[in-house]
Parts: C-alpha cells; sequence; structure tokens
C-alpha cells in the first residue's frame, strides 16, 4: 500500500471515529414565563398612595430562572430541559407589580428604576418557590416574606409572611408551570390588599381637633 493510501486510510478512520464521539444535538430548553390572570373586583376603594417594589431577596439557589423541584424533603433539583423566562425574583417582582395596576387602586407603583417618588417601600424576601412532592403529586409552593417600610422615615409598618400552594395536575413540567401560575394569581392579590390596607391605614388624614 502505497504512502498516500495509508494516510488516506487513517484520515477515514479517525473521521469516522469522531463522527461516533460527537455529542448528540440538544434540544433547546422549553421557556415558561408566568401570566397573572386575576381580575379585581370593579367596586375596590381607592388609596391615594406611591409605592416601590424591590426586587425580593432569595438565597443562590433560588435566584435563578432554573425550575425547582423537591422530590423529597430537603432535597432540591431541577426540571431538566425547562426555565423560566427570566429570575424567580425578577419574575416575582413585575407580576407584583402588574397586580397593583390590575387593582386600579393606587395612585402610582413601579420598580426602583422608575424613579418613583414613594409613600412606602415593599421590601421583600422570596423564601419558597418550588414544586414539592406530596403523596407522589408536586405541588407549586411560594412563601414570601413581606415589610412595608414608610418612605419618611424608613420604619417598618406592617410585616407578614403569605404563603400559597397547588397542586399539578400530572408530573409534566408544563402541568407545573401552570400550577406555579395559580398560586400565584392567589398570593399577589393578598399582598396588593394588605400592602393597601396598611398604607392607607398610616396616611389616613388625622381628624381636625376641635
Amino acid at each position: 500500500m502505497s504512502r498516500l493510501r495509508v494516510i488516506s486510510v487513517l484520515f477515514l478512520a479517525v473521521t469516522l471515529g469522531a463522527c461516533g464521539i460527537l455529542p448528540a444535538k440538544r434540544e433547546p430548553p422549553a421557556v415558561y414565563s408566568p401570566r397573572l390572570h386575576w381580575a379585581p373586583p370593579a367596586a375596590a376603594t381607592r388609596v391615594s398612595l406611591q409605592l416601590l417594589v424591590e426586587t425580593p431577596q432569595a438565597n443562590e439557589s433560588l435566584d435563578s430562572n432554573r425550575i425547582l423541584v423537591m422530590p423529597t424533603p430537603g432535597t432540591l433539583q431541577i426540571y431538566k430541559g425547562a426555565l423560566w423566562s427570566d429570575r424567580a425574583p425578577t419574575l416575582l417582582r413585575g407580576l407584583l407589580i402588574e397586580a397593583f395596576e390590575r387593582s386600579g387602586r393606587i395612585t402610582g407603583v413601579g420598580s426602583f428604576a422608575t424613579g418613583l417618588s414613594s409613600d412606602f417601600t415593599l421590601a421583600w424576601t422570596l423564601r419558597d418557590f418550588q414544586a414539592e412532592y406530596r403523596d407522589g403529586v408536586p405541588v407549586a409552593v411560594v412563601r414570601v416574606g413581606v415589610n412595608l417600610v414608610d418612605a419618611l422615615n424608613g420604619r417598618v409598618v406592617a410585616a407578614r409572611t403569605f404563603e400559597a400552594s397547588r397542586p399539578a395536575t400530572s408530573s409534566a413540567t408544563a402541568s407545573v408551570a401552570q400550577a406555579f401560575e395559580a398560586v400565584l394569581d392567589a398570593l399577589l392579590p393578598q399582598i396588593v390588599e394588605w400592602t393597601l390596607e396598611n398604607g392607607s391605614a398610616v396616611r389616613a388624614p388625622v381628624p381636625a381637633s376641635r
């Protein structure tokens, strides 16, 4: 066999071998973007307040766009091939601002990036944002700690923990994402109502003395 023939055979063998070890083509991840479906009551009372909503604080696991699942208590894993459309804290901030806007009950609301002059700041912490398996069923769990801070003096005027959960209809990731939407539709309006109730109580006009 000539030298050229040997080189050609070796090149072919190396090429075929390389084809065998090339990684399989990966499918792009499914990206889920939770939507707010809440429709507030039409007769709700309007309050004259302006509010800044902070991005919630979160630990490293929760401060991510990965969809977390807890198959056993205390063990966090991720749904492979699936992501939130943004980091969980950023998603929650945007949806809560939208909930305040949908309520039609507040003069102004926004994030710090808007430069809004405010009466109060909503400072909160994301403590749970994962699916937990309970009796073999994935359950979407969201828990947040919320502080309403007076912008005039930095004093916390009210504090509360909010928590809600909803079971998914199946173990499919799309079903779990829908369960998270249902949780947020239940949880965020509670935060809106609580904030406006406590904020208006602090800013209520003092009756004139006689």
